[in-house]
Order: C-alpha cells, then sequence, then structure tokens
C-alpha cells in the first residue's frame, strides 16, 4: 500500500500524517517546514475552528516547528507567545493545516504521529481523530492537560496512532490541533 505522510509541530506537538494510497508508494501530505495558521493570544475559540467553513485570515502563521520553550532546550522556527508572565501562561493553543485531497477514494488508510507537550486533541474536517492526556468528555479552551507534564524523551517522542480515511473529502481537508498544558506555569 501506498502512503502518504504529512508532518505539524505545534507547541512541542509533531503530527505526521501517513496515508496509504496504493502499492508501495509513499508521499508527503505536509511537509516538516509546512506553514501553519496558530492562534496563541488564549482566547476562546470554541468548536467552529475546526471545521473547513471558518474563516482563519486573522490568525497567525508560520512555519512548523512552532511552539515555545521557557528552559531554551528546544528550537522553534515559528515561537508562539507564552501569554503574560510565567507563572500564568495561556492553557491552549489552536493550530490549522489545509490540504488539497483530489481524489481521497484512492486513500485506504491514515497514519501519524504525535509530539506534544503536555495534552492534545486532533481533528480532521471537524471529527476528533485522537486525544492524549486529556480529559473525556467536552474540552474547552481553559482545560489544562491531565496526569503530569510531558518532560525528558517524551517531550520529543513520537506516538504513532491511526485515522478513518473515509473522514477525507475531495478537495479541501483541514487538519486541526489544539495543545493544552497541564498547568499555568508549565515549560
Amino acid at each position: 500500500m501506498r502512503s502518504q505522510r504529512m508532518n505539524l509541530l505545534a507547541v512541542a506537538a509533531l503530527f505526521l500524517f501517513t496515508a496509504g494510497i496504493s502499492l508501495h508508494a509513499q508521499v508527503s501530505l505536509i511537509s516538516t517546514g509546512a506553514v501553519w495558521k496558530y492562534l496563541d493570544t488564549g482566547a476562546d475559540q470554541g468548536t467552529d475552528w475546526v471545521g473547513l467553513t471558518f474563516n482563519d485570515n486573522a490568525w497567525s502563521s508560520g512555519p512548523a516547528p512552532l511552539g515555545y520553550s521557557t528552559d531554551g532546550d528546544t528550537e522553534y522556527a515559528t515561537t508562539n507567545s507564552f501569554g503574560g508572565d510565567d507563572t500564568n501562561k495561556i492553557p491552549t493553543y489552536y493550530y490549522r493545516h489545509t490540504i488539497n485531497i483530489p481524489n481521497p477514494s484512492t486513500i485506504t488508510n491514515l497514519r501519524a504521529q504525535l509530539m506534544r507537550d503536555d495534552g492534545a486533541l486532533v481533528y480532521l474536517n471537524a471529527t476528533e481523530v485522537h486525544r492524549v492526556n486529556m480529559p473525556t468528555g467536552e474540552v474547552v479552551f481553559t482545560n489544562f492537560a491531565i496526569g503530569s507534564a510531558v518532560s525528558g524523551a517524551d517531550e520529543t517522542a513520537l506516538f504513532p496512532f491511526n485515522i478513518d480515511a473515509s473522514l477525507l473529502v475531495s478537495g479541501d481537508n483541514v487538519i486541526a490541533v489544539e495543545i493544552h498544558q497541564v498547568s499555568a506555569t508549565s515549560s
């Protein structure tokens, strides 16, 4: 089976997307340094931001990797704001990238890998496809990730998951990722 691959790095979140298309090929859907739309203001985006028709023209954009580091250990092509000060950081960051898939019926499987610090929700065309280190049920912009802060080797590890290829549509498709910090003092 052929695979397509996409990369996203957002607040120490790397999203690697692989799609099976035909025999023995692998194609990148989104390159490692792709430009992403992002919102790092702490503003509530509700739920519409994950959809195809959401207008993100007012959002900032920059190449991946995107994020911030208060310990200086991580380099980012695009640095996000972490908020007012070290004791009151923004809990949630939003990222969007649009990819065009002319014929989604040729894609038989999707595989992704995510590097995140601390929690994440991943959406494809407004459907949640992955959740890690987040509570069950509805998540709002003030929710922090659950558990302890991601640290050590887990900060740069890629964690794989599958996505239902039937969620793809002909034409534009939106990958949306929200990253949640574990606390208002998280690095």
